[in-house]
């Protein structure tokens, strides 16, 4: 792994080289904060979806087996739907 003053050795000495490496990187910057931003936004419009069919599902449970859904777990409620299966 290069050390500081290897990497600095290595750079060019024409600063519009310089200059063209740094607004590189600055693009690439720009365009992974953006990626970050985009990634922030489907993480939560998955989180809203999924409580949106935690929803539809409570409503679709309580609709199938009435009141006696509130009190089900999970497993309970997979054994109902062998059971009626």
């Amino acid at each position: 792994m290069p050390t500081d003053e290897t990497s600095l050795s290595n750079l060019p000495e024409e600063t519009q080289t310089l200059q063209a490496m740094l607004r590189a990187l600055l693009r690439e910057r720009e365009q992974e904060k953006q990626r970050v931003e985009d990634l922030a936004k489907r993480a939560d419009d998955l989180y809203i979806e999924n409580l949106r069919l935690q929803k539809e599902l409570a409503r679709y449970k309580k609709w199938a087996y009435g009141p006696r859904a509130d009190r089900l777990s999970a497993s309970e409620l997979a054994q109902v739907l062998l059971e009626f299966g």
